[in-house]
């Protein structure tokens, strides 16, 4: 045994794993090298990393779940109820997670219109990732757009249709050649509701769920995304009519 038996530091006892581990680990006197040498680590320092980790996430990874129930001297049912239990609380905090994104969402919603793509997963990435999908997707239109008549509606996002298109010459960096547009008119939950356009802002259909945009990130490493829409205030210049190809300059 170690000369210290283990103490909770800072927010390991926030999952029914962490206490569990804890409360055991306090029982059989063990510090929390002990600890970690139970759990089959032979490098003492990886270990305490993987260990703390462990208890202030909740997830376990497989080296301490294969050893867990022997180095706690109990059963393995009782661990299995207690990762079950620690499950069941990662799920509720990610939907409470949702939720809170949802509601932010809806409370901030407001109609526009969009470009849609040949491609929705941009390439190059950085590009995207540097001006932001909205930035690139996104079409402008008067604010009266959504205060008038369907009738009157359909006429400005026609002209705002053929204007963007023949600006953009029918391509958008990264995403490829446009294919149509989308009004996106109501929010809905984690997808929206929107009508479809085509090329020349005819509406097509009646309205339609429609995915979100989804946002490339861009930082210097993994998790790092402060890169991400650097250049979003630039003007997208297309250089040749035939060719994808396009350049930015500082509005």
């Amino acid at each position: 045994m170690g000369s210290a038996t283990i103490q909770a530091r800072f927010g390991e006892e926030t999952y029914p794993v962490g206490r569990f581990i804890l409360d055991r680990a306090r029982a059989l006197g063990l510090s929390r090298s002990t600890l970690v040498r139970r759990l089959g680590y032979r490098d003492i320092g990886n270990g305490h990393k993987a260990l703390a980790e462990s208890l202030t996430t909740g997830t376990i990874p497989p080296q301490i779940a294969k050893h867990l129930a022997d180095a706690l001297q109990v059963d393995a049912s009782l661990v299995a109820a207690v990762m079950a239990a620690t499950a069941r609380q990662q799920r509720d905090e990610a939907s409470q997670r949702t939720l809170a994104r949802e509601t932010a969402y809806r409370t901030a919603f407001q109609p526009h219109l969009r470009c849609e793509t040949e491609r929705e997963i941009p390439e190059p990435l950085f590009i995207a990732a540097l001006m932001t999908s909205a930035r690139l997707r996104l079409v402008p239109v008067c604010s009266e757009t959504w205060q008038v008549s369907a009738d009157e509606r359909d006429r400005l996002l026609k002209r705002a249709i053929q204007d963007h298109y023949r600006e953009r010459r029918g391509h958008v960096p990264s995403f490829g050649a446009i294919v149509g547009y989308t009004a996106v008119v109501m929010a809905g939950y984690r997808l929206d509701f929107g009508l479809p356009y085509d090329l020349d802002g005819d509406q097509m259909g009646p309205m339609q769920p429609v995915e979100r945009l989804h946002e490339a990130v861009l930082g210097t490493k993994p998790g790092d995304s402060r890169l991400t829409g650097l250049f979003r205030d630039t003007q997208i210049i297309i250089l040749h009519e035939d060719h994808a190809a396009a350049s930015t300059r500082s509005s």
